[in-house]
């Protein structure tokens, strides 16, 4: 069986027989997806709130306030979430290795 590093992405997509795994590569990239969404949103409800508080004061100020807070909780529940996966693929893979060193295997 090959390893992840042996086969390419692209076979690695077409591999049916599920022996190779594409979680890590993916990850990486659905991570800084994830951060970077988060970061905007976050952005856009700060800026949001500092236009509300000329038009609505208090509920504006609100908003500035609490913007901030909820994209540092997001941001640690994706990376927490990115983590989960990153160490479920893990598990498997060491489990496999441990398998493969069995004596009769």
């Amino acid at each position: 069986m090959q390893t992840q590093n042996e086969m390419g992405f692209i076979k690695s997509l077409f591999d049916f027989n599920l022996t190779s795994f594409i979680t890590m590569r993916v990850i990486r990239v659905i991570y800084a997806i994830l951060t970077v969404i988060v970061v905007i949103a976050g952005s856009l409800a700060t800026l949001g709130g500092i236009v509300m508080i000329f038009t609505e004061g208090a509920s504006g100020l609100l908003y500035v306030i609490l913007a901030p807070l909820g994209t540092l909780l997001y941001l640690i529940l994706v990376r927490l979430w990115v983590e989960f996966l990153a160490n479920l693929y893990r598990i498997g893979d060491n489990t496999q290795k441990m398998v493969k060193a069995l004596p009769g295997e």
